[in-house]
């Protein structure tokens, strides 16, 4: 009698504790001025979040940047992320973000770069690969032009936002009187030109391009001597290849150039007048200007050939960032399917997405657009740490042999010296 007795009081004082016992689901909140009981119940996790904070520095016109804010605002509405967009003034150079990336704690989240420096910023250290920020797919999604200069190490270093290849703007009518139906696409093409404009020289100028652009420059040397193919660490200037052809070529036209860069918005009013029969510009400065006479024309994407610079631009993440996930969510946002095509509408700049391309007339891309852009791998595009040296070299030296400063013999003389 006196065991069962023990067992109803063990049985009592369990469920005493149990009933006093706080539940795992509320927690009960006794106000000191009221004596009643309210539940509590924790809030979720996505309420506990932190709002991020990022900066993001970028180098665009008025135009552009106006339309960045507005694809930010969106953003911002949608998620819980403050975004402090700072436009980078024209005159300043990427030494400006280099100097920026090495001071801790100065450094923005989020960088706009020239296709060309990022892999100088990723070899030394100032980058975060994009497997640790961003999510989707890369490889296979992007154009090859677009994704090969962000590739090092192993690694992917910028996310595309956006592509500007060099274009050729010719006068149909100009080049038929010169013996060619359509632009110089061979070095075949090019010597019935050369030959012909010599016996007639129905204007003044063959054609333009902004003598302090290297891009251009590049362009022009391997339209005329039959494209550029990659060998080793050389550089694409290297005299060696296809190059002397180039400089040979070169050498013929260059009484004949006009610079376009010089002359400014004169060189369209020459177009337009009968006086020049083509220029070599990026697609984004052709697409503002609809001239009747005007046609544009890109030379098909080759692989292991380079024929044209195509330019473009990518977002990065510093190796500074303190909310590397908030960075990738606002790229991934910025560089969406939708977001391309509005980017292209208002900087004529092309995207990078291929499946754009699959439906570029849906989508409203240019109709001189080559379909090899997309359907291209492998491009031959000069990319490595040092490019952004060695143009800067290029474009110094090209410079001078273009405006009479230097001859060929002393041009040709100092690219053997920069290849070596």
């Amino acid at each position: 009698m006196k065991r069962k007795n023990h067992w109803v009081l063990f049985a009592v004082l369990l469920l005493a504790l149990i009933n006093l016992s706080p539940s795992e689901e509320t927690t009960q909140v006794r106000p000191e001025d009221r004596g009643e009981t309210l539940p509590f119940t924790p809030p979720e996790a996505s309420d506990l979040q932190e709002t991020g904070h990022i900066q993001v520095a970028v180098q665009m016109d008025e135009s552009d940047f106006r339309r960045l804010e507005e694809m930010n605002r969106q953003f911002t509405v949608i998620h819980p992320v403050e975004v402090d967009l700072v436009n980078v003034p024209a005159e300043e150079t990427y030494a400006t973000y280099q100097r920026q990336l090495m001071k801790l704690g100065e450094s923005p989240d989020v960088l706009l770069l020239d296709n060309v420096w990022v892999r100088r910023f990723a070899a030394d250290g100032y980058l975060l690969p994009t497997e640790g920020y961003y999510s989707g797919s890369l490889s296979g999604e992007v154009l090859s032009a677009s994704l090969i200069p962000n590739e090092w190490n192993g690694y992917v270093w910028g996310v595309p936002l956006d592509v500007d290849p060099y274009v050729l703007v010719y006068d149909a009518v100009k080049l038929k009187q010169l013996g060619l139906e359509r632009p110089p696409a061979s070095v075949d093409d090019w010597n019935v030109l050369i030959s012909d404009f010599k016996k007639q020289r129905p204007q003044p100028y063959l054609m333009g391009l902004d003598y302090r652009d290297p891009y251009a420059a590049a362009t022009l040397l391997w339209q005329i001597g039959g494209g550029w193919k990659p060998g080793g660490s050389e550089p694409f200037y290297a005299v060696k290849g296809n190059m002397p052809l180039s400089l040979q070529q070169l050498e013929q036209i260059q009484p004949w150039l006009l610079d376009s860069g010089a002359v400014g918005a004169d060189s369209w009013s020459k177009f337009n007048g009968g006086e020049l029969a083509m220029m070599i510009l990026p697609a984004s400065e052709a697409q503002k200007h609809t001239l009747p006479q005007m046609k544009v024309w890109t030379p098909e994407v080759q692989p292991n050939l380079a024929s044209v610079w195509i330019r473009g631009r990518s977002y990065a993440v510093s190796s500074q960032t303190d909310n590397a996930e908030a960075a990738g969510l606002w790229i991934s946002e910025m560089t969406s399917a939708l977001n391309q095509m509005r980017w292209q509408n208002t900087s004529s700049r092309l995207p990078v997405l291929k499946t754009i391309y699959y439906e570029a007339a849906q989508n409203e891309l240019p109709t001189w657009i080559p379909a090899t852009l997309a359907a291209g791998s492998g491009a031959a595009l000069p990319a490595s740490p040092a490019l952004p040296g060695q143009l800067e070299a290029f474009q110094t030296l090209t410079s001078d042999y273009l405006s009479g400063a230097i001859n060929m013999k002393q041009y040709r003389g100092r690219l053997a010296e920069l290849s070596q």
